[in-house]
């Protein structure tokens, strides 16, 4: 698990973040949801998650822009060890982090990819591990034995040469011919205990299969996988997944593919739940699920309100069963909405700017929310209170608010009276002309207090051309914003 962060430095936005720089001490917690617009360092976090997987070179592919350092980070994990990237390296790798994002997207909508590391078991591998690790040791040894074959037959090529014979006659030779002999059967054993590796989990990948259709049952009904054909990349290093799928009862098996482009099939919605399903499938397959770390980056991109709020209850389903969870969003309400269907209560953070640096800091999701008369209310209670800066742009800030304040408690209680197209100043005329018989009359009392509260909001109003240049004395402006609450009360 990873228990604190302590520092990024030199790292896509993350050009200068140190946790004393916020009003977060770095703890996490079990599960973490962080929001931030786009742009502000969300896709950089869950890229510095996917390289602690095993792929250090991530990091330096997002080396801030005109720095002259290199990146630095440092984490405090399980045990309170300290996790650091330093000189182009994590100290440490942790294999178990699955990262869902627009990457993972982009590789698993028309084929699956699955990580196919030699050293350990693949998804479908680990129900079968002692056959397969069986077969891994002999592919890995008769691997290494086919390496110094071949070197051996470059060897006695150089040799023959440097003798005078010709390729023929190379070729006939029969200490040659023994070696290539050798490296032709192995080449065979080799094949075959690959194909036999990827055909021994084909019970898992028919699981597989079962998982991916019943969390797409939840997303959509138009889509189902039929069946999946496994071969590995040229790399080596994934196993790619090619499927059959059915579109509105329509299937298109995995020949066809070859000529029927999904790009063109799929909606942009499809693709999203086809990849979501994919990942959460995983998580049903794998035996221990409580050890992995999950980051989930933007899961809802171009869903409608259904299957956001499927995606929900799933992500929240699954903070419970794994170690831990990041979700980052650029959705504030898609953020309280989580945070409120997860068991265990998420910590809420946000990525801001401080001196020019991304930086976490607390995210109160309550206060988030507001919007409108709540937002600008409590802004005004927040100043009085001394719970808020009291820097030039924060004094204006609450200046602005103390109108449209005013102006919404008006339009809450005298709705019937109030047309969406007036103002204060109408207001203010309105309860002028009041008679006895109108609802307003009674603030004829309150009409003096009104009048100064405005004349003093209008001087710092947007519409006054001058109004960035005169100062804000910070005692004159908590008289007007305890005059504003007070009047709020009485209206």
């Amino acid at each position: 698990m990873f228990k604190k962060l302590i520092s990024i430095q030199n790292y896509g936005r993350f050009s200068n973040f140190n946790i004393t720089q916020s009003d977060w001490d770095g703890t996490f917690s079990k599960t973490n949801v962080i929001y931030a617009p786009n742009g502000f360092g969300k896709t950089s976090f869950s890229v510095m998650m996917r390289s602690i997987s095993g792929y250090d070179a991530l990091i330096t592919k997002k080396t801030t822009f005109d720095t002259q350092g290199t990146p630095s980070i440092k984490f405090i994990v399980d045990s309170n060890k300290e996790l650091t990237y330093n000189n182009g390296k994590w100290k440490q790798h942790y294999p178990q982090i699955e990262v869902f994002d627009s990457f993972y997207l982009e590789d698993n909508v028309y084929i699956i990819s699955i990580d196919d590391n030699p050293e350990r078991l693949n998804l479908f591998e680990l129900p079968i591990a002692s056959e397969i690790t069986t077969i891994k040791q002999t592919l890995a040894s008769k691997t290494d034995e086919l390496t110094r074959i071949r070197g051996k037959i470059r060897n006695k090529r150089y040799t023959l040469k440097k003798e005078g014979l010709k390729k023929d006659e190379i070729d006939k030779n029969k200490a040659y011919l023994r070696l290539a002999k050798s490296r032709d059967t192995l080449a065979r054993e080799i094949t075959d205990l690959e194909h036999e590796r990827l055909a021994l989990p084909e019970g898992q990948r028919t699981k597989y299969i079962e998982k991916i259709n019943k969390y797409l049952s939840l997303f959509c009904d138009s889509l189902r996988l039929t069946k999946i054909k496994a071969f590995k990349d040229s790399a080596g290093k994934k196993q790619r997944l090619v499927y059959s799928l059915s579109i509105h009862g329509h299937e298109i098996n995995i020949k066809q593919r070859e000529n029927t482009s999904l790009k063109y099939y799929l909606s942009d919605g499809d693709k999203n739940a086809l990849a979501l399903s994919f990942f959460l499938a995983k998580f049903d397959l794998i035996p221990n699920k409580d050890k992995y770390t999950v980051i989930i980056d933007d899961p809802f991109t171009s869903f409608d309100t259904q299957r956001k709020t499927t995606t929900i209850t799933q992500l929240a389903r699954l903070s419970e069963q794994v170690e831990q969870l990041f979700l980052l969003t650029h959705d504030l309400y898609f953020a309280n909405d989580f945070h409120n269907a997860c068991i265990t209560k998420p910590l809420s953070l946000k990525i801001t700017t401080k001196n020019n640096s991304s930086i976490l800091a607390l995210n109160n999701l309550s206060v988030a929310m507001l919007t409108g008369f709540n937002k600008d209310l409590k802004t005004l209670r927040d100043f009085l209170a001394g719970n808020s800066d009291e820097d030039d742009l924060h004094l204006r800030e609450v200046c602005r608010c103390i109108r449209p304040t005013i102006e919404g408690i008006f339009r809450i209680k005298y709705y019937n009276y109030i047309r969406e197209n007036q103002w204060l100043g109408d207001f203010i005329a309105l309860i002028r002309s009041s008679d006895p018989k109108s609802s307003l009359y009674r603030l004829k009392d309150q009409l003096e207090e009104i009048e100064e509260i405005n004349e003093y909001s209008k001087i710092y109003h947007h519409s006054n051309p001058n109004y960035l240049e005169i100062p804000i004395s910070p005692l004159e402006l908590k008289n007007y914003v305890r005059r504003t609450l007070s009047l709020i009360e009485i209206i």
